[in-house]
């Protein structure tokens, strides 16, 4: 079952740090591995549809008019760019890992057990998998493992969560094509909140849909393709460079890849905010050209006067600078959001994922044979639970590479790397690291 049509279903983040990678660091080799954080069981029949549609991301390119919409609505890419993404091809034989561990056979005698997945190759190459094989694990679990929910009311939802959201005023974008329920609820979503912006996001004091993090969504309903840089990005730079300044590193080589500023979103929190604002506040030249500051993990609520007196220290009036939030939000959490920034005078936005694109309900009859997500909202039935997964980058150039969050007790890499970071920064006792262990081929 392909679960992956286009080239451009995956987030803007991923092109963009492709490209960067390219101009920086076109011959660097990198390993990824996957999380499953939630230790979620995966039986054999999604593992093997899992393997279909991973193999089937061989079979995909760039369309002519794809690239003609990204010329049009993504200027910062070059043409030497497009050129690169118009021969580019997933080889997923050669450069993706994926092992069933077996733990237990059911009454049925159908195997269930765990999934682990290791991506190996260059950094360019192989950067783009992230997200695809991630919508794509999700998609498969959905499918064949926990199949309980049904698409009645999605669209419906989804305007629902849009009038709320631009009523109280907050500009949003779509982030959700990571944990996705599927490919046709993220389109069932994005169908909601265009209703539901053309309906409500208009007028003064409105918020507005400001775009969605996927590219081959932004092309098929024509809106802004909206994000800048992922945590890997700081990641490998650090990994490969050394840790102190690396923030400050980071933005430098990524305002060389794009000088016209159009992507000059910071985030955070790679290695916690603190190593963050010291290389900001370090260089207030730089940092006043930098349009705002992604917030990922920590408290939001303290967040905002960390970055309006950072804003200030720089000489930059905190109105005209935004704090993007996007770590875990939901609708309500936006809105408090929203109305804080407002009385702290300092500009924002939200990137909201999961809530909009993997919001079912478990149901005891669900209607499969809806799937224009059209009815009523469900008032019926316990939530369905996303799943709680990540790929990271693990190694670069022989380097192991580390997240290490602002909450302190999840931590992505390997162990002693983590520590030897933690202590470096002065970041205290270290904490329980999660990590995998290699798959083998």
């Amino acid at each position: 079952m392909a679960m992956i049509h286009s080239i451009l279903d995956t987030d803007l983040y991923k092109l963009t740090m492709q490209s960067a990678v390219l101009q920086h660091y076109p011959h660097k080799d990198v390993e990824y591995r996957f999380t499953n954080r939630g230790k979620t069981a995966f039986s054999r029949t999604a593992f093997n549809a899992i393997q279909a549609a991973v193999a089937h991301l061989a079979t995909i390119a760039l369309t002519p008019a794809e690239r003609t919409w990204l010329e049009k609505r993504c200027p910062f890419f070059s043409a030497a760019y497009l050129d690169y993404l118009g021969a580019f091809r997933f080889r997923p034989d050669d450069q993706v890992a994926l092992k069933f561990v077996p733990t237990n056979t059911d009454d049925a005698g159908l195997e269930w057990g765990s999934l682990e997945v290791e991506i190996k190759g260059n950094w360019a190459e192989t950067i783009p998998y992230e997200v695809p094989v991630m919508a794509i694990i999700s998609e498969a679990y959905f499918a064949y493992d926990n199949t309980s929910w049904d698409y009645v009311g999605q669209v419906a939802l989804a305007k629902e969560k849009g009038k709320a959201l631009f009523e109280a005023g907050c500009i949003v974008s779509e982030f959700g094509t990571r944990r996705r329920r599927s490919h046709r609820s993220h389109d069932l979503v994005m169908q909601g909140l265009l209703a539901a912006n053309e309906k409500y996001g208009k007028g003064q004091g409105k918020g507005k849909l400001a775009g969605t993090s996927n590219v081959h969504f932004a092309q098929k309903y024509d809106v802004a393709a909206i994000g800048t840089i992922a945590h890997e990005w700081i990641m490998g730079i650090a990994a490969m460079e050394g840790y102190a300044g690396s923030n400050g590193r980071a933005m430098d080589l990524w305002d060389l890849a794009y000088p016209s500023g159009a992507l000059s979103i910071a985030l955070t929190d790679t290695f916690t905010t603190k190593p963050f604002f010291d290389d900001f506040l370090s260089n207030p030249t730089r940092a006043r050209k930098w349009k705002g500051l992604r917030q990922d993990s920590g408290d939001p609520v303290k967040f905002i006067e960390l970055a309006k007196e950072a804003f200030l220290k720089i000489g930059a009036d905190p109105k005209t600078k935004v704090i993007v939030f996007s770590d875990g939000l939901d609708i309500p959490r936006c809105v408090d959001l929203q109305k804080r920034c407002v009385k702290a005078e300092v500009g924002c936005s939200f990137g909201v994922g999961t809530c909009f694109t993997n919001d079912c309900k478990t149901l005891p009859n669900p209607d499969k044979s809806n799937l224009d997500g059209s009815g009523e909202i469900s008032q019926t039935g316990t939530p369905s639970k996303a799943l709680n997964m990540v790929i990271k980058l693990y190694q670069i150039d022989g380097r192991f590479a580390v997240k290490i969050s602002d909450e302190l007790t999840k931590n992505t890499g390997f162990a002693a790397e983590v520590k030897l970071v933690k202590e470096a920064f002065g970041l205290g006792i270290p904490a329980p690291v999660v990590t995998v262990a290699p798959v083998e081929a």
